[in-house]
C-alpha cells in the first residue's frame, strides 16, 4: 500500500474532530501523520505520528526513509514550508486550506502572504471546504483547475435524525462552535435578549471555549440573563450529541473580522442540520452553500441583532416550520456531507496525484 505524509504542523486541536474522521476512515493509502506539536493524543488517537523536523533537508530523510509517495499538507502554511520538501523529492502534492489560512486581505510584508503564489504554481491540487474558498482561492492567485471542492464530512451514524416536540414554550436555542470574534456570538446574547421580551421561557445554550468567553460572561450578567442564557464551555462530542437532541433550534451568527478572518462552511451547522435542527445563521462565507434561505433554515445578515432576532422568533412560534426545515436539512447533509462519501473522494484525488508522480 502506497505511503503519503499526512502534515497537520499541530496534531490535533480540538475543533479539527473532521481532519481524525478523514485519518480513521482512509483505506486505500497508508497515512503517516507528521506534526511539529502533538497535542490532544488521548481524544485523538492514532498509531502512526511522527515528529516533523523543523529542517527541510531533515523533513526529506524522513519522507525518503518511510517511502512517502505523496504529500497532504493540511492548512497553507504546511504547504508553504514543505515546498523545498517536494521539490527535492519531486513528490506531488496536494494542500487542503481550511478558512482562516486564506485571509482576505494581503500584506506583502507577511512571508507566508508572498510565498503562496509559489505554492500555487508548484503544487498540484488544492482542496477548499467550500465555493466561497474556491473564488478567493482563484482570487490569490490559484489556477482554476488545480483546485477541487472537498465539504468536510459528518457521522451520520453519530448525529441521527430526532424528532422533536412542536412546543412554543421552553424553547432551546443551542449555539456550537469556539468563542471566537468571528463566530458572533456576542451578537446571538444580544439578540436572545430580545427573544425573551416576547417568549421569556426560552433558553440559550452556548457550547464552546475561547478568547469571547470573558465578554460572554459580562453581556450576560450585565442584562441578568443567568437565568436563560448559558455558557456550558467544552464539551465531550458525545454529550454534544445529546445536547443536540434536546435542542429545537440552532444558531451561529458568523461574521468577517476586521482582520478579514471568515468561515468555511461550519461543521456545527451540518452536524446539527444531520440531526434535523432549523438553523438560524448569517449570510456569510460558505454557509449558503449549507443553508437554504427559507428551506434549511433563516439567513441574516452579518451583526443584525434585530433580524436575527426576529428570524429566532419565527422559528419559535412556528413548529411545523421547524420540522420542515429540520428534515430538509438532514436530507440535505446526507445528499452532500456523508463522511464516508468524502473520504471517497478524497482517495480519488490521491489515486489520480500518486499516478502523476510515478
Amino acid at each position: 500500500m502506497k505511503r503519503i505524509a499526512f502534515v497537520r504542523l499541530r496534531y490535533l486541536p480540538p475543533s479539527e474532530t473532521f481532519i481524525y474522521g478523514e485519518l480513521r476512515r482512509i483505506r486505500t493509502v497508508k497515512p503517516i501523520v507528521f506534526a511539529r506539536k502533538r497535542m490532544n493524543l488521548k481524544r485523538f488517537p492514532y498509531k502512526k505520528i511522527k515528529r516533523l523536523p523543523n529542517r527541510p533537508s531533515k523533513i526529506v530523510r524522513a519522507f525518503r526513509r518511510r517511502r512517502v509517495r505523496l504529500i497532504h499538507a493540511r492548512f497553507g502554511n504546511a504547504g508553504v514550508s514543505l515546498l523545498p520538501v517536494k521539490r527535492r523529492l519531486r513528490i506531488p502534492m496536494l494542500t487542503s486550506f481550511h478558512g482562516f489560512d486564506l485571509p482576505a486581505k494581503r500584506s506583502p510584508r507577511k512571508a507566508y502572504h508572498r510565498k503562496l503564489p509559489e505554492l500555487f504554481r508548484a503544487g498540484e491540487k488544492f482542496t477548499v471546504p467550500s465555493r466561497h474558498m474556491k473564488h478567493k482561492l482563484i482570487r490569490w492567485g490559484c489556477p482554476r483547475h488545480k483546485i477541487k471542492i472537498m465539504y468536510s464530512g459528518i457521522d451520520l451514524v453519530r448525529f441521527p435524525y430526532v424528532e422533536r416536540e412542536p412546543r412554543t414554550e421552553g424553547v432551546t436555542v443551542v449555539g456550537v462552535g469556539r468563542l471566537h470574534k468571528k463566530k458572533g456570538f456576542r451578537y446571538l446574547v444580544k439578540a436572545f435578549r430580545q427573544v425573551l421580551e416576547k417568549h421569556p421561557t426560552s433558553r440559550l445554550v452556548i457550547i464552546g471555549e475561547g478568547e469571547e468567553g470573558r465578554r460572554l460572561k459580562r453581556l450576560i450578567r450585565k442584562w441578568k440573563l443567568q437565568d436563560r442564557v448559558r455558557l456550558r464551555g467544552h464539551i465531550r462530542h458525545d454529550k454534544l450529541t445529546d445536547l443536540l437532541r434536546r435542542a429545537d433550534i440552532f444558531c451561529l451568527p458568523s461574521l468577517t473580522t476586521k482582520d478579514g478572518n471568515q468561515e468555511g462552511i461550519p461543521n456545527s451547522i451540518k452536524e446539527a442540520m444531520a440531526t434535523g435542527l432549523p438553523v438560524v445563521s448569517t449570510k456569510h462565507g460558505g454557509i449558503p452553500e449549507l443553508v437554504g434561505n427559507g428551506v434549511e433554515g433563516i439567513l441574516v445578515p452579518e451583526r443584525s441583532v434585530k433580524r436575527l432576532a426576529e428570524g429566532l422568533i419565527a422559528l419559535i412560534e412556528q413548529p411545523a416550520l421547524r420540522e420542515e426545515m429540520g428534515r430538509n436539512g438532514r436530507a440535505k447533509v446526507e445528499r452532500r456531507f456523508d463522511a464516508v462519501k468524502q473520504v471517497k473522494r478524497l482517495e480519488d484525488i490521491y489515486r489520480r496525484l500518486l499516478r502523476k508522480g510515478r
